[in-house]
């Protein structure tokens, strides 16, 4: 069995295996139905806006098209940044795509009206404090009232679940979990997109709460994608359900 502890070069290398599965979906679909609600409602056109977790631009070509031209892609693996940058010839943009961790932006303080982080990327990072982390780098990089938005799973949305949970509980409290992982709610799954398996850290929604409440961001919104959304068939074979976590820095 292996025993190391899930690090950022088993997040990296879990990505490597899905560029081109990703590229095909920046390609033929882009944005879900609820992400272009959701920033069309709170983002302007006029913002300076980074998409963190932007892998190879689903979400930030899209937006540059729609007339967010002020927007920076960065991730933090490579390969995706070098496919990102290949299909701006595709698009026929300029976006700026930048390798980057998000716990260490490579930003100035105030540098952005508005962060993304979408398709659960920010439950992609190991350990709370990581998490924790990342939140105080988008926090400084936000100005004033910014906002920052993101999506993430939860385990109390879906009752075919609620099993499976309630086992990898008392796996935990016994000490019987998987060793590579750190926390309740950590899971190394296979995906939808990727060929190897992938770590994933699915909260409840308390917990993200709580996360932002320390982190200083103020609640603007939150719903599940299924309660307001009717996503496409495409959408739906690439993702799993999510929840929606609109905030503001304060």
């Amino acid at each position: 069995m292996v025993n190391d502890k899930v690090s950022t070069d088993f997040i990296k290398a879990q990505y490597q295996t899905g560029i081109d599965s990703y590229a095909a979906f920046t390609k033929e679909v882009g944005l879900w139905e609820s992400e272009r609600a959701v920033f069309e409602q709170y983002l302007n056109q006029s913002d300076h806006i980074l998409d963190l977790g932007c892998g190879t631009g689903r979400t930030t070509f899209p937006l540059f098209k729609m007339g967010y031209t002020s927007i920076i892609g960065v991730d933090l693996t490579p390969e995706m940044i070098q496919k990102a940058n290949e299909l701006n010839a595709f698009f026929e943009t300029n976006i700026s795509f930048k390798e980057g961790d998000a716990t260490q932006l490579p930003f100035l303080n105030h540098s952005f009206d508005a962060v993304i982080f979408s398709f659960n990327g920010l439950m992609s990072i190991p350990q709370y404090s990581n998490r924790s982390k990342a939140l105080k780098e988008i926090y400084r990089v936000l100005k004033n009232n910014g906002t920052f938005i993101f999506t993430t799973h939860d385990r109390a949305a879906e009752e075919q679940f609620f099993t499976f949970w309630k086992e990898e509980q008392i796996r935990w409290e016994k000490s019987e979990q998987n060793p590579q992982l750190y926390e309740f709610g950590d899971l190394i799954v296979p995906s939808k997109n990727e060929r190897s398996d992938i770590f994933i850290h699915i909260p409840s929604q308390e917990e993200v709460t709580l996360q932002l409440q320390e982190n200083g961001f103020e609640m603007l919104e939150t719903f599940y994608r299924s309660d307001r959304f009717m996503e496409s068939e495409a959408v739906k074979v690439k993702s799993g359900e999510c929840r929606f976590w609109i905030t503001q820095k304060v």
